[in-house]
């Protein structure tokens, strides 16, 4: 009987593990590529859309990294707060029509809540 929950507990601590191990590849690809957008493009075209496609996908990658690592309440928020705010920048410098840009406004906001109420539970 105790060997089958040494056998468990081994399974749930391998299970575990290969989580955290995937959590925190999501947290370096997600620095790779911004570091690979502030190398590729110059200071000046930060603000542009090609910077802000980097920025914005590296935070989605940490945030979601940070997620699978169950890190901290605080910083899962925060990686949240700081991609919502990357892509509101983006969908702000993309200058699409205004309707397109409210819809797209309102369902950041909504994602955004609903991820950290989520992180909340």
């Amino acid at each position: 009987m105790s060997n089958q929950s040494e056998k468990i507990t081994q399974q749930k601590g391998g299970r575990t593990m290969g989580l955290q191990i995937l959590g925190w590849s999501f947290v370096v690809i997600g620095v790779v590529i911004i570091l690979w957008g502030l190398f590729e493009f110059p200071m000046n075209q930060w603000l542009g859309l090609d910077f802000l496609s980097f920025a914005a996908s590296g935070m989605v990658a940490i945030a979601i990294g940070l997620a699978i690592c169950k890190a901290a309440a605080f910083l899962i928020i925060a990686a949240i707060l700081v991609t919502a705010l990357l892509l509101i920048l983006y969908i702000w410098q993309a200058a699409m029509g205004m309707g397109m840009s409210i819809i797209s406004y309102v369902v950041t906001a909504a994602l955004v809540t609903w991820l950290i109420s989520l992180v909340l539970k």
